[in-house]
């Protein structure tokens, strides 16, 4: 019988997640074992385990981001894998710019918003739903 944490950052069950077979398919793709993917990306090679095997699907965005740099892919998939395993939405336009767009200001990133936001009122407005 698997072990079951009582932490509440882990999965009540054993079953893959989408984000485990995400990060076991690019670590098995690049050759790396779960020691060398430890030593790429800072993070302990049983907590990557647990997370590869679905014990542990509630992982920091910081986790995530270290994971995409260690393994060079683009953070976005790790987030989609993450809200498919635990439904929590996907970060905030600022985080996520902050993420991937690192030279960008907080100014730069309010602009952004304000455009996002404006696009969507005029979709709104043109689809004349409310």
């Amino acid at each position: 019988m698997k072990h079951m944490s009582n932490n509440s950052n882990d999965k009540m069950g054993s079953e893959t997640t989408p984000l485990g077979v995400l990060l076991k398919t690019l670590r098995e793709e690049r050759g790396l074992t779960h020691y060398a993917l430890q030593e790429r990306s800072g993070i302990d090679r049983s907590n990557l385990r647990r997370i590869e095997s679905g014990i542990l699907a509630h992982v920091k965005l910081a986790t995530l981001e270290r994971l995409a740099d260690a393994l060079d892919v683009d953070v976005e998939d790790f987030y989609e894998a993450h809200w498919e395993t635990t439904g929590q939405p996907l970060p905030s336009i600022p985080t996520y710019f902050r993420t991937k767009h690192r030279y960008l200001t907080d100014g730069d990133i309010a602009k952004i918003e304000e455009f996002v936001q404006r696009t969507e009122e005029e979709r709104i407005r043109s689809s004349g739903t409310s």
